[in-house]
C-alpha cells in the first residue's frame, strides 16, 4: 500500500483539507487500479480491503439497534458486540488489522450502504492507524488486563458518520476524523477526474449547457438532477445518497436556500 505524507496536529490527528484528500485519494487509486482515475466505473471495495489495504474482514450484530454500522481494529483486543439470542452485550477476540461490519448491510437494500461502510473503515485504516497501532513486542501484562478500564484500539462508526451530509463545523478530533474517513471513502468510490466525466456528459445529454442545476428552479429541473444523481450512483454502484452528496460537493448540484419542494 501506497505511503502517503499528510501534517497532523501535535496529538497526531491529520490536518487535512478536501483538496489535500482528493489528492491522497488519486495517489491511492493510481497505486492500486490506475484506470479508476479517469474511467468511470466500479470500486471492487472488498477486493481493495483485502488485497491493496491487507485488511480482514468480518460481519457482526454490532449493536442492538444499528446504531454502529462499522468498526475498524488495530490491534488485537476483545470487542463488544450484540448477542441477538441472550438480547445483551458480549466481548469477542478481533485480531488487528480486521474492519466489522454490522449484519444489517449483508441485506440487498443495504449493499451500497455497506460497499460505503468498507470504504470509510478502509479510510481510516489508511489515514488514522499510526494513532493506534502498538508495537507487539512493547505491549506489556497490564495492556491485555482489565481490558473494560481501557480506551479499546478502535473506531467505531455510527451511522450519522457514514454517508454524512455534515460540513466541516466539528469541535473534536473524532469528529475531523470521521469527516476525513467519510470524505476519503467518497474519493475512492468516485475519483475526482472519473466523476466529473462522467457527470459532465450527463449534464450534456440533458441540454443542461451552464453545466449545473440549481435546485428549485423549476421541478423539470429537480427531476433531471435526481436522474442524473440515479445513473451516477448506478455507474459507481454507490447509494443514491453518495451521489448526490458528491455531485453537490463538486458543484454540478446548486440549493436554492428555503425551496421546500426540492427533491434533493
Amino acid at each position: 500500500m501506497i505511503s502517503l505524507d499528510f501534517k497532523t496536529k501535535r496529538n497526531g490527528v491529520p490536518v487535512l483539507s478536501r483538496k489535500e484528500i482528493e489528492s491522497m485519494a488519486e495517489a491511492v487509486m493510481y497505486s492500486y487500479k490506475p484506470s479508476l482515475v479517469t474511467d468511470p466505473g466500479v470500486l471492487d471495495v472488498e477486493l481493495f480491503v483485502e488485497n491493496y489495504a491487507e485488511l480482514e474482514m468480518d460481519y457482526k450484530d454490532l449493536t442492538h439497534d444499528g446504531s454502529i454500522l462499522g468498526m475498524i481494529v488495530f490491534n488485537d483486543c476483545h470487542i463488544p458486540v450484540y448477542d441477538s439470542e441472550r438480547n445483551k452485550a458480549k466481548r469477542i477476540p478481533v485480531n488487528e488489522k480486521t474492519i466489522i461490519v454490522d449484519n444489517m448491510l449483508l441485506e440487498d437494500d443495504q449493499r451500497r450502504r455497506g460497499r460505503f461502510t468498507l470504504a470509510h473503515e478502509a479510510a481510516h485504516w489508511i489515514l488514522h492507524r499510526h494513532l493506534y497501532l502498538k508495537d507487539k513486542s512493547q505491549i506489556s501484562l497490564f495492556d491485555v488486563m482489565d481490558v473494560a478500564q481501557q480506551n479499546l484500539p478502535l473506531i467505531k462508526c455510527r451511522t450519522v458518520d457514514i454517508e454524512s451530509h455534515r460540513n466541516k463545523d466539528f469541535k473534536t478530533d473524532e469528529e475531523w476524523m470521521e469527516w476525513q474517513a467519510d470524505y476519503l471513502a467518497s474519493t475512492m468510490l468516485m475519483p475526482k477526474k472519473a466523476f466529473c466525466k462522467v457527470a459532465s456528459g450527463k449534464f450534456q445529454a440533458a441540454k443542461i449547457q451552464i453545466g449545473y442545476c440549481k435546485l428549485g428552479t423549476d421541478f423539470e429541473t429537480d427531476i433531471k438532477a435526481e436522474l442524473i444523481a440515479c445513473e451516477i450512483a448506478d455507474i459507481f454502484d454507490v447509494s443514491l445518497t453518495a451521489a448526490k452528496i458528491r455531485l453537490k460537493g463538486l458543484g454540478f448540484i446548486k440549493d436554492q436556500k428555503d425551496h421546500q419542494q426540492s427533491l434533493f
